[in-house]
């Protein structure tokens, strides 16, 4: 059978639950029982839990193979409340009370740096997708970037001590998108490689907002919630707010489900709400979890769960598969997006199709898998875009190379024709061309690996500046050495020009 997906909670305790059907599968508390557990984080390879207590006790991670084992614990009395892992589980960095940000080397154990760029307590920190940066925020209002590459941190930005940052996160799909809450109740959206505000929901919550998450398959798509029982949904693009939900209680937490179609939302009186976007506005479950407040919620890794059961067969058949931003429901019906009950103001329209009629073209895209299209058609009502992840993450990443083969620099995203240009090559293999929405999920990629090379060469270039500066420090200190060997000697000078002096008053005189 599939591995069940699991949701970690913490509150009075550490709680693991049934995704699915929020069955309880496991409770313990590895930090003192009179103080909340404040987080928890899983590895990438969900084997591992790693937990802080809003006392700051200690960090603790917790093996998760069979029976929660506490395995490893680290700063222990430092007063450290906030915690995040590297995806490749060699770092731990965490931030509280002590206005610090450490970060930790789990191989040895030990504490590898410290930063001091925050004036007060630290509320939150992550690292980014590559785990090259680490990024945090204090009740300060101030948010700062610290590169790994470079142990280089960015000035501090934000609003102000007017501002205080509760929560931060980083969009899995659109890595530089930065958002930001805090306790004045509004929601703000960064670029996280510029530093730059691109817009803020000022008046978002009438009360401190306390949680912010981005959808794992829409950049398009971000959701916050706030102590005055608000669920706000929000479009980037249109900078808008789609949505609004009014809950029974003031809300605490907020995660994005796996397939980005429904919430879990946390409460101060201990409740998890389980919500389906492509529904009505009710809860689809509450389920009481904690006697405390619900302080933290996180889906364990997609990466690290089991997506083929034992016996082969495909737990997502022909009959309901997910496709990256909704479920096609049985029977060849319609497929939803949970952007599909909001109304955007820029609907998606179905691309015309592009005839692969005439002489085949010498570029060609290697990749398995193909394309699951609907292919009845209705010009009243087309049929809606669907494809398997796995086919079209490998189309996407089969174009990908090949355009980094054509073209040496990344310039900017696809045009209009280059957006033809790749339906056109995609729709070589005698499956149907790509929709709009796919295009745009294509052009999203391209554009990542674009920031992703940009940063790369920035560093690069970083690196080459300090390294000139090293340079020239060295020659400046042989030129100064060099200059005092070499260099006129004043007293003689002076010496010469007292003789000088004096000889010509002797013959004046003489």
């Amino acid at each position: 059978m599939e591995e069940v997906t699991r949701l970690v909670s913490t509150g009075d305790c550490v709680k693991l639950w049934d995704a699915v059907t929020m069955a309880p599968l496991e409770q313990f508390n590895p930090h003192i029982s009179t103080s909340p557990v404040a987080q928890a984080c899983w590895s990438s390879n969900n084997q591992y839990l790693v937990s802080a207590s809003s006392s700051g006790d200690k960090l603790v991670v917790s093996s998760l193979k069979q029976a929660p084992v506490p395995v490893v614990e680290l700063a222990e009395g430092k007063k450290q409340t906030r915690v995040a892992l590297s995806s490749s589980f060699q770092f731990l960095v965490s931030g509280g009370l002590d206005h610090c940000v450490h970060i930790w080397d789990l191989k040895t154990s030990r504490l590898h740096r410290s930063l001091k760029d925050h004036k007060e307590e630290v509320t939150c920190v992550t690292f980014n997708a590559s785990d090259s940066r680490i990024i945090s925020g204090s009740t300060s209002g101030d948010l700062v970037i610290h590169s790994l590459t470079t142990n280089l941190s960015s000035q501090a930005f934000g609003h102000g001590s007017e501002h205080p940052i509760h929560d931060l996160r980083l969009s899995t799909v659109k890595r530089s998108l930065l958002g930001t809450v805090s306790d004045s109740g509004a929601v703000v959206l960064w670029d996280s490689n510029t530093q730059k505000e691109l817009h803020a929901f000022d008046g978002a919550h009438r009360a401190p907002a306390s949680g912010v998450a981005f959808s794992p398959t829409n950049d398009l798509l971000v959701v916050s919630v706030g102590l005055d029982k608000k669920i706000v949904c929000y479009d980037t693009a249109s900078r808008i707010v789609l949505r609004s939900i009014r809950v029974e209680s003031p809300l605490t937490s907020v995660e994005f489900t796996p397939d980005g179609t429904g919430l879990v939302v946390g409460s101060t009186q201990g409740k998890i709400y389980q919500y389906d976007l492509r529904s009505s506005s009710a809860p689809v479950r509450i389920t009481v979890a904690h006697r405390t407040s619900v302080t933290c919620l996180r889906f364990q890794s997609s990466s690290g769960r089991s997506k083929v059961p034992a016996d082969g067969v495909d737990p997502l058949s022909s009959s309901q598969r997910r496709t990256p931003l909704g479920t096609q429901t049985p029977s060849g019906g319609r497929y939803y997006s949970p952007l599909s009950v909001f109304q955007s103001p820029l609907p998606i329209k179905e691309e015309e199709p592009i005839s692969s009629a005439g002489a085949e073209s010498p570029r060609k895209v290697k990749g398995a898998g193909t394309l699951a299209t609907s292919q009845q058609t209705n010009h009243s009502q087309p049929a809606a875009p669907f494809f398997t992840p796995e086919a079209g993450l490998q189309r996407a990443n089969g174009i990908q190379t090949q355009l980094s083969s054509d073209s040496p620099v990344y310039r900017s995203p696809p045009s209009a024709a280059g957006a033809a240009f790749i339906a056109e090559v995609v729709g070589q293999g005698g499956a149907a061309p790509l929709s709009s929405l796919q295009i745009q999920l294509i052009q999203n990629m391209i554009h990542e690996t674009v920031e992703e090379c940009r940063d790369a060469c920035h560093k690069d270039i970083i690196n080459l500046q300090i390294e000139m500066i090293r340079q020239f420090y060295i020659l400046l200190v042989e030129i100064q050495g060099l200059m005092e060997k070499y260099s006129v000697n004043e007293s003689l000078v002076q010496e010469i020009e007292r003789l000088q002096e004096e000889n010509r008053r002797l013959r004046t005189n003489y």
